[in-house]
């Protein structure tokens, strides 16, 4: 094998296979031949596909996870939600050194670090430290673990070094003997995290938040949201989310504005059909067709709502029906953007076929075209029965996409 053969096998073995999908719900496999702020190139079959960026929805590579290294179970959180899991940590100064099994040295400014752990969490321990990371600290707080259960001091968290952390508790300095430190979480520092275009996970558990990200053709030239710079091989990485920069869930965001008229006039602690994010009106998942949703949005007749979406999104879409649980049902649909009709439609949980038969209605595909509305409302009226029998609409992973 002569030296041009050698570098065109080894060039064609680092070009990762991978599936892109697409906000439109394509799915594109095959072999990366180039990324860029403009496209995403792959060929497979001997086509080549290239794909807009911005319709870029996930790159997933066919890398299977691996198992966290025993001597890697250090976690770092940064202010982005980055999370690094490193071999080891110390700090100096306004700095702290940490080292990867693969990315290698890591020099990360403490001001960015939102917590340390220092041991692995198992089971019992989890959910402890989970909601400690949940709380609202004033004062850094640095956790012990005794048994199966969390002691926490606050305090400041000082210099950590192989074998001690330095901790100021009421005023006084001490000296903490590392093996006893289970982590520590520094007070409230302001998240970055929606500064995130898009999050990159690693093979080895390892999650990215990214402000910029290049693909040489041998390795990712990642740059977090923190500044931090890290380069990532081929045979490291998992997948690219653009989801969190791109889509929007109706059931994440609080309107503007919600009216609910009960049909009848009951007081206020007797009215059970209030709009409901990601659950139906029976404290479940939305089911339509059959398909269960993890996000949606549950309303009943004679509901308003209205959104401000402030220009910033081109599309609405969702799977909208009567939701699954109930036999009977007829509602009016109205989208509107900037008070002009966007759509309306009657929505039934069942409808009659051309032989008169009665069948299950199936889901409607809701796909909307809401580039520059500043306000988009969505009204749930009685159908054609004047009645609210039935009335529960539910828009399946209804969302909004930039």
């Amino acid at each position: 094998m002569n030296g041009l053969t050698l570098f065109v096998c080894l060039t064609l073995s680092q070009m990762p296979t991978v599936q892109v999908s697409t906000l439109s719900g394509d799915q594109h496999l095959g072999t990366l031949e180039s990324f860029s702020t403009e496209s995403v190139v792959v060929k497979a079959d001997d086509k080549t596909i290239s794909i807009p960026a911005g319709e870029v929805l996930l790159i997933r590579s066919n890398q299977q996870v691996t198992a966290i290294a025993k001597d890697s179970v250090i976690e770092i959180r940064l202010i982005d939600q980055s999370r690094i899991r490193v071999q080891s940590i110390k700090t100096m100064g306004s700095t702290a050194t940490a080292a990867h099994p693969r990315l290698g040295e890591l020099r990360i400014p403490i001001a960015t670090i939102s917590s340390v752990r220092l041991s692995a969490a198992d089971a019992k321990i989890e959910t402890e430290w989970n909601q400690l990371l949940e709380r609202g600290l004033k004062k850094d707080l640095l956790a012990i673990r005794k048994g199966d259960l969390l002691d926490h001091l606050d305090g400041i968290v000082g210099t950590l070094s192989e074998t001690k952390l330095q901790f100021q508790l009421d005023g006084d300095d001490i000296a903490v003997a590392r093996e006893k430190v289970f982590g520590f979480i520094f007070s409230k520092r302001d998240s970055i995290a929606k500064k995130t275009v898009a999050q990159m996970e690693l093979v080895s558990g390892d999650r990215l938040s990214l402000k910029q990200i290049n693909w040489t053709g041998t390795v990712w030239k990642a740059q977090l949201v923190t500044g931090l710079e890290i380069e990532v091989a081929s045979d490291l990485f998992q997948s690219i989310d653009y989801g969190q920069s791109k889509i929007t869930y109706l059931s994440d965001v609080d309107p503007r504005t919600v009216k609910h008229v009960p049909y009848f006039d009951l007081p206020s602690q007797f009215v059970v059909n209030e709009y409901r994010r990601d659950k139906n009106f029976d404290g479940t998942r939305i089911r339509l067709g059959e398909k269960t949703y993890a996000k949606g949005l549950a309303i009943h007749s004679q509901t308003l709502m209205k959104y401000r979406l402030g220009g910033d999104y081109r599309r609405f879409l969702a799977v909208m029906g009567i939701g699954d649980e109930v036999p009977v049902g007829d509602v009016e649909v109205i989208f509107r953007g900037d008070n002009k009709v966007l759509f309306k439609s009657e929505t039934k949980a069942t409808e009659t076929t051309g032989k008169g038969a009665v069948r299950r209605a199936a889901p409607q595909l809701i796909d909307l075209d809401v580039t520059g509305i500043v306000e988009l409302e969505i009204f749930v009226d009685f159908g054609s029965d004047k009645r609210d029998i039935g009335d529960r609409l539910y828009l399946g992973n209804a969302r909004l996409l930039k």
